[in-house]
């Protein structure tokens, strides 16, 4: 049961809750809404930055617009830095060639604090098909660095972080907690805490050389992802020229990380799942050390949110055989459950989720393998095209929202397992008979062989009292229905994000895929009924 009655349709959880990434969705049918891009039909408040506009930031771009009075031009998004605003043109340009845009920096119409800049670009293409770079790239204004320029438009300079109210969730929480002093000090324990150091100098990542210079901090886990692919783009992927190898996938990504590889301007993507991997070797067996048939592997560890955990050993083994990198996206698992490292190339991870733990920041980490045969190549080309866009101001909260990691990654590890366990023998893949729900999907149930090989056996000596299978799990139903039923009764939050420090359920399927991407869905593994929390 929530600690206080969950707000109306739309609004932000928790309730008064600066810069929150979730909105109450009560019903199945919201989810379907936000997907179909009508949120802004009952969206109030506050909002998933890349999902929709914040308002704060929607609030800054009217005033920029009114402003310049564009006379081409009549949309606008704004960036922090000139690159992500080129980016952003070069997408337009790409996917939308007859359509005008214009890039300008703005940052004496926005008055950002002194070291920032804002850029806007201007375009009239169809605005929604533009949005879509703003979703899969993470790229965009903080949300708070659009509130600093609107008081100082105002003439109030007096810097704000925009905590949580008293009496309201979480105030507590930054009672016994206040931000440092120095942004760059909050960076470096953020990177320090991402690498797995511990108190003693010890790194419990599982390879020798591990630190925190090899972690990158971005604005959001999504623009992580998206470097990682630039990353590969300016490496491995530009050796010989020109390159029109595809990655390939074991087992569902995150959703959005189709959304930029199945551009027509992008040469798409081999799909795998861990009973098709002799598809995979008979893949790989095309290509040469020189020129691997694939550019890199991708997968989730566990998956989100089938939960399913790939055979990461025998994933290794083929990486080496075939001289090719793998990147594990570590979001769902955290490096204190498990120990990727030891199997990887890079890592990348949403800090937005059980790492802030508070749903009021975004944040991600890239952290390069200094054992992989990668390294000097990738460390290169991120030493040289690496800029810092994480703003300070959330630096700054995600900072203070780390500090009790260790504590919510063992509270959501045993509350989450012990929800399983109690659905698990009364579901119909757990043996119930009658039963509307069909499965429970969490590591210690999907592929949990593959999910044990990489225990994190350090995570002990960082004070985790006991292993765990993480925070996240989802059911699915014996039909559509019953699922909305069972989304509909529940007296939880609802709404689109996940490692919370409150219980948080989610229609995932719906929220994350267009009608007409449903039976894409299905056939990979994604059931339309399914529910996370």
């Amino acid at each position: 049961m929530p600690l206080e009655p969950a707000p109306l349709r739309g609004f932000s959880v928790p309730p008064r809750i600066p810069h929150t990434v979730a909105n109450h969705l009560p019903e199945w049918e919201d989810n379907i809404l936000v997907c179909t891009g009508r949120a802004g039909e009952f969206m109030r408040e506050t909002s998933y930055p890349r999902f929709r506009i914040q308002p704060l930031l929607q609030k800054l771009t009217e005033v920029i617009v009114a402003t310049l009075d564009p006379a081409e031009t009549k949309h606008c998004f704004l960036f922090p830095t000139a690159m992500q605003a080129e980016e952003c043109r070069s997408h337009i340009q790409v996917n939308f060639p007859s359509s005008a845009c214009v890039v300008q920096c703005v940052t004496e119409l926005s008055n950002p604090p002194p070291g920032h800049q804002v850029f806007a670009v201007l375009f009239n293409a169809e605005r929604n098909g533009v949005f879509k770079f703003y979703t899969f790239s993470g790229n965009g204004l903080s949300p708070r660095l659009a509130e600093l320029c609107l008081l100082r438009r105002a003439g109030d300079l007096r810097p704000t972080l925009s905590l949580p109210p008293a009496g309201s969730y979480f105030s507590e929480y930054y009672k016994r907690h206040s931000p440092l002093d120095s942004a760059e000090d909050a960076k470096e324990v953020i990177r320090t805490r991402f690498s797995g150091m511990i108190d003693r100098g010890e790194n419990i990542r599982g390879v020798p050389g591990a630190s925190p210079d090899d972690v990158y901090l971005f604005a959001s886990g999504m623009q992580t992802i998206w470097r990682a692919h630039k990353l590969l783009a300016g490496t491995v992927g530009s050796e010989d020229g020109a390159d029109n190898r595809k990655v390939a996938q074991v087992n569902m990504l995150y959703c959005d990380s189709y959304k930029f590889l199945e551009l027509p301007s992008s040469v798409g993507y081999h799909f795998f799942t861990n009973e098709t991997l002799d598809d995979l070797e008979t893949l790989l067996e095309t290509g040469t050390p020189e020129r691997p048939a694939i550019l890199a592997l991708f997968t989730d560890f566990p998956g989100n949110p089938h939960l399913r955990s790939a055979d990461i050993k025998r994933l290794r083994a083929l990486a080496d055989r075939y001289n090719f990198p793998l990147i594990i996206d570590e979001t769902v698992g955290g490096h204190m459950n498990v120990q990727l490292f030891p199997y990887c190339d890079v890592v990348v991870s949403s800090l937005t989720k059980l790492f802030s733990g508070n749903a009021n920041v975004l944040g991600g980490a890239m952290m390069l393998n200094p054992t992989s045969r990668f390294y000097t190549q990738f460390k290169a080309r991120m030493e040289a095209t690496y800029e810092d866009s994480f703003f300070e101001s959330d630096a700054l909260v995600l900072e203070m929202n780390s500090r009790e990691y260790k504590e919510r990654v063992a509270v959501t590890n045993h509350n989450a397992e012990q929800l399983s366990e109690m659905l698990y023998p009364r579901s119909v893949l757990g043996g119930a008979k009658g039963s509307a729900l069909q499965a429970v999907h969490y590591p210690k149930y999907r592929t949990r062989e593959n999910y044990d090989r990489c225990r994190n056996p350090l995570a002990g000596k960082a004070g985790l009292p006991a292993f765990g299978y993480g925070y996240l799990l989802s059911v699915t139903f014996t039909s559509l229905e019953a699922a909305k039923v069972f989304y509909s009764a529940l007296t939880c939050f609802k709404g689109a994000t996940l490692g919370t420090a409150f219980t948080l359920a989610t229609a995932f399927t719906a929220i994350a895929y267009l009608p007409d991407r449903m039976q894409w869905a299905e056939e990979h593994g994604v059931e339309e009924s399914l529910v996370c929390t």
